[in-house]
């Protein structure tokens, strides 16, 4: 029987777990099906599987999730578990398997795709591209920690869920990239995260001042690190009161590192810099992929016209953008975005996937790929004004 990628189906979703456990060898089963069952939109046909001679040789889920893109949601496919049995590597069943899941995206109107990965060359060959982000080094201070009091540090409750989302919120308001989070995916983290990594201990803190929560902070202790998994901390004076406590934690492991990825602008990357001498190391394990240029830009129109109302409220060009061959035409009248097809005598500005995702992403690439080009000024005006550099922010504690 040749080799086939097909939907998995609730009778075999044992077998497929059995084979992502193989390959993830140093994972938990356990973790994979918890995972993937916790999460509000978890359905078994998401996970596609490759099939040869009657038995599934690897898996693949594709987590249906939204992106936060300032006031819009971009909703996107997260792959993740994607795993060949260990016996039946070489043989092509993970491009199969990633060939499968760019359609199943395409036809179910996911416009974006992200994904981490320790293997970049593997998917890059499919379309994806590395989305920089920012790993933290930083060592626990010796010293004390001095602060003015007046916290509470304590575990995380249900009842907190709703401060704790507003805290989200307020410093995601003018990111790209965070996780659009449900009431029932925050309750969900907790019963995913802790069977992440063996032996680690996952804590869930946050951050009381007369009875009302103020920051919050997801970590992850093990015997190498404490990581920052997420960090909903906006001062200085409110992220002390928590590096205290995680300083404590390290020491009963007797580790002195601290770890995570950080917004480089962020008030807690700020303190750990002054405290604890950190560090921020380019990261480029985050991949992303443009399933549909019309898609991408619809999504966030919401966002584009916010920027316009911020920044040039007056009417704008059309043009065109065309990328790797899909076109669509930006219209930009007054305090508006309208995306549409080309109508054929607007300016064309062509961009590889990679430069448009940079340019989507606010990453620095976007513009140096503008500035390589021959675009008439009044559009390579409002390019920039539409996808400002803004660098991508996306926590740990959402991987998959």
């Amino acid at each position: 029987m040749n080799p086939m990628v097909c939907p998995l189906t609730p009778d075999r979703r044992d077998e497929a777990l059995d084979v992502t456990a193989r390959a993830f060898h140093d994972t938990p089963r356990h973790y994979f099906e918890r995972h993937q069952s916790a999460d509000p939109a978890w359905d078994v046909a998401q996970s596609l599987v490759a099939v040869d001679s009657g038995a599934i040789v690897g898996h693949l889920w594709i987590a249906d999730r939204a992106m936060r893109y300032g006031e819009a949601r971009v909703r996107f496919g997260g792959i993740a578990d994607v795993a060949v049995d260990p016996a039946h590597r070489g043989q092509g069943h993970a491009g199969r398997l990633l060939d499968a899941a760019v359609e199943r995206m395409q036809a179910d109107g996911q416009p974006l795709s992200l994904l981490s990965t320790g293997a970049p060359a593997v998917y890059a060959g499919r379309g994806w591209h590395p989305v920089p982000t920012a790993r933290l080094q930083a060592r626990f201070p010796d010293g004390d920690i001095e602060w003015a009091g007046g916290y509470v540090v304590r575990p995380f409750q249900a009842a907190d869920l709703p401060a704790v989302m507003g805290i989200y919120s307020d410093i995601a308001a003018d990111r790209v990239g965070p996780l659009h989070r449900s009431e029932a995916y925050w309750l969900a983290l907790m019963d995913w995260l802790p069977g992440l990594s063996r032996g680690a201990d996952v804590h869930f803190d946050v951050l009381v001042q007369v009875r009302s929560v103020v920051a919050y902070a997801i970590t992850e202790v093990s015997d190498d690190a404490l990581t920052i998994l997420d960090g909903g901390i906006q001062s200085e004076n409110l992220a002390i009161p928590l590096l205290n406590v995680w300083r404590d934690r390290a020491a009963a492991r007797g580790v002195t590192r601290l770890a995570g990825e950080l917004h480089p602008a962020s008030e807690l990357f700020d303190l750990l810099r002054k405290r604890a001498s950190a560090t921020l190391e380019p990261s480029r394990h985050c991949m992303a992929r443009l399933n549909s240029l019309r898609g991408a830009l619809e999504s966030v129109v919401p966002e584009l016209i916010r920027r316009r109302r911020r920044m040039a409220p007056l009417p704008g060009p059309a043009f065109v953008l065309n990328v790797d061959g899909e076109a669509a035409r930006i219209e930009t009248p007054m305090v508006n975005v309208v995306i549409g097809e080309p109508v054929g005598n607007e300016p064309v500005v062509e961009l590889t996937s990679g430069q448009f995702l940079d340019l989507y992403f606010g990453m620095p690439g976007g513009y140096q790929a503008l500035d390589a080009l021959d675009i008439p000024p009044h559009v390579d005006v409002y390019l920039r004004r539409l996808f400002p550099n803004s660098p991508f922010m996306y926590w740990p504690a959402d991987r998959f």
